[in-house]
């Protein structure tokens, strides 16, 4: 009997512990509720879009209208910070009022190096975002540069570039951009 109450209490800890909750509101700029209204938005209108893909040498251009937008902008959503295990990791800046600039406190290990949000001064939406995702071990690295460019709150354009490498094979360049067309 005693140990069901030592495993409920642990339980109870855990749960109160969760790394990936929410931080508090107001830390960081809430980056991901900005994409989600985004992706139902986009998923709604189904705009068509010039899509240049491209791993190493081989790229491809198509104009399509069949994206998964969830999947499109993961990466955008991987950019958000504002989580509690986060909350004391980034150094903010402030340039300017429609300006949030997060980076990556010095002997932090977190994925996401830099943030940038530049507001737009009429709509007080995103018009640029832009962000560093770097990934590091003794097998893998990799790096990700992302900006995404919206015009009156809805994104026009989106690009996604950087490299993969294993530790025993050459570095893989990547490439991903996308133009909505009305």
């Amino acid at each position: 009997m005693k140990y069901r109450y030592a495993f409920v209490l642990l339980l109870g800890i855990g749960a109160c512990s969760n790394p990936a909750k929410e931080a508090p509101a107001g830390t960081y700029y809430d980056l991901e509720s900005y994409l989600e209204q985004q992706i139902s938005q986009l998923k709604a209108r189904n705009p068509t879009v010039v899509k240049q893909a491209g791993f190493g040498k081989d790229q491809e251009q198509q104009t399509t209208k069949g994206i998964d937008w969830s999947r499109e902008l993961d990466l955008f959503l991987q950019a958000d910070i504002n989580k509690q295990a986060y909350q004391s990791s980034y150094q903010k800046n402030r340039p300017d009022s429609l300006t949030y600039e997060y980076r990556l406190k010095a002997g932090e290990n977190l994925p996401v190096q830099v943030l940038r949000v530049e507001l737009d001064s009429v709509t007080h939406q995103p018009r640029l975002v832009k962000a560093t995702l770097r990934t590091k071990n003794s097998l893998y690295e990799s790096e990700r540069n992302l900006w995404l460019e919206s015009e009156q709150g809805v994104i026009k354009r989106y690009h996604i570039d950087g490299f993969q490498r294993l530790a025993w094979l050459d570095e893989k360049r990547f490439l991903i951009e996308g133009e909505l067309k009305e």
